[in-house]
């Protein structure tokens, strides 16, 4: 990877690991910066910056982690995924709005906003998979029988461009707004710059996020889908890839106190990534069970192109999500899981996938 590659890559790997984040806090905070900035800000967005920011001090330096020759030198090839994510980082960065702080600040705004809404829903830019959507949700309440009620959020980077939205987003989740009327003077200034900008909020960075919460929710991002779909990726199977994959969370939480092996490994990392691969384990499972969503080989494939391309090698940071050659394994080993069934109509039960998944983890995963 060339060093301008990886910088690239760097402030991408940053945005994403503080978008992981983020996702775990019980309460919302803006982005916190001190006013003497280590970094260039163009000009043209600092009129701006007084309706996002606010002056107390910063947690991390970002030339710092461009000069960090340990992360630099992570042993990882770039998958066709990472390229894709690579030309959203590099539109924010040439864009001449950009601006580290207005790109944290709406990330966090767009995150609350779909953790916390509720209401009707739709999936894809356009709801383009609404119906899909709606069959996959009734399969896989039938195929696990989970004894919880799930719920699944779409995310759209429109929502940062709708007035009345954005203003709901500021006055329930930016803490320096006192009252609606400062809400709305706020989303008017930043829609301006909306206005003038090309990728904010355009760009798919906004709306890439996919996740489960212990509540029942999931959130699936446009911009991942976009992603995935971009590398070749059937759009349908990217969908219900990702849900099934978080559906599956939603199984390990309702199993938390028995399933106690995760409990034994000794680092949040390894923990991760436990809990992701036996996602990615459980959803090959389903999709390509017979009384799943019926995938034969070829569309099979595509899923195990698309666990390939979201492997990572951030292997101590912790949101490790596996390796892509872990993530390929498990998704394959799902599947054999399926077709070795001797009576393809019989379903396994969540203990019993999670057991099988137990007896290759370490043999032939890792």
């Amino acid at each position: 990877m060339k060093k301008t590659d990886a910088y690239i890559w760097c402030f991408g790997a940053l945005l994403c690991a503080n978008a992981f984040l983020s996702c775990t806090k019980d309460e919302f905070k803006g982005p916190e910066f001190e006013s003497t900035r280590q970094y260039s800000i163009v000009e043209t967005s600092k009129a701006y910056s007084q309706y996002y920011t606010k002056a107390e001090p910063v947690s991390f330096v970002i030339s710092e982690i461009f000069s960090d020759e340990k992360l630099l030198a992570e042993p990882c090839d770039l998958t066709d995924f990472g390229e894709v994510l690579q030309g959203y980082f590099q539109d924010l960065m040439t864009d001449p709005y950009f601006d580290f702080e207005l790109i944290n600040y709406y990330s966090e705004l767009n995150r609350k906003y779909v953790t916390f809404y509720e209401g009707e829903n739709y999936y894809g830019a356009n709801g383009e998979y609404d119906q899909l959507a709606k069959k996959r949700i009734r399969d896989l309440e039938k195929f696990w029988n989970l004894n919880r009620e799930i719920r699944l959020n779409g995310q759209h980077t429109s929502t940062l461009n709708d007035r009345e939205i954005l203003t709901d987003m500021i006055e329930s989740f930016d803490r320096t707004v006192r009252n609606r009327e400062q809400a709305y003077k706020k989303a008017d200034k930043l829609l301006e710059l909306n206005r003038q900008s090309a990728n904010i909020p355009e760009n798919p960075y906004f709306a890439l996020d996919a996740f489960t919460r212990s509540n029942g929710l999931l959130v699936i991002g446009d911009g991942l889908l976009e992603s995935l779909i971009a590398i070749g990726i059937d759009e349908e199977v990217a969908f219900t890839a990702i849900l099934s994959h978080e559906w599956w969370h939603q199984a390990q939480y309702e199993n938390d106190e028995k399933w106690d092996y995760i409990d034994q490994l000794p680092t949040q990392a390894e923990k991760s990534r436990f809990s992701e691969l036996e996602a990615d384990f459980a959803a090959a499972y389903y999709m390509t069970h017979k009384r799943g969503a019926t995938y034969n080989w070829k569309r099979i494939e595509d899923y195990f192109n698309l666990s390939f391309n979201v492997g990572d090698c951030l292997t101590s940071s912790d949101q490790h999500h596996g390796t892509s050659d872990q993530r390929l394994a498990a998704a394959k080993l799902g599947y054999a899981l399926a077709d070795s069934a001797q009576k393809k109509g019989f379903i396994l039960t969540p203990e019993e996938v999670h057991e099988a998944f137990l007896e290759v983890y370490e043999s032939k995963i890792l």
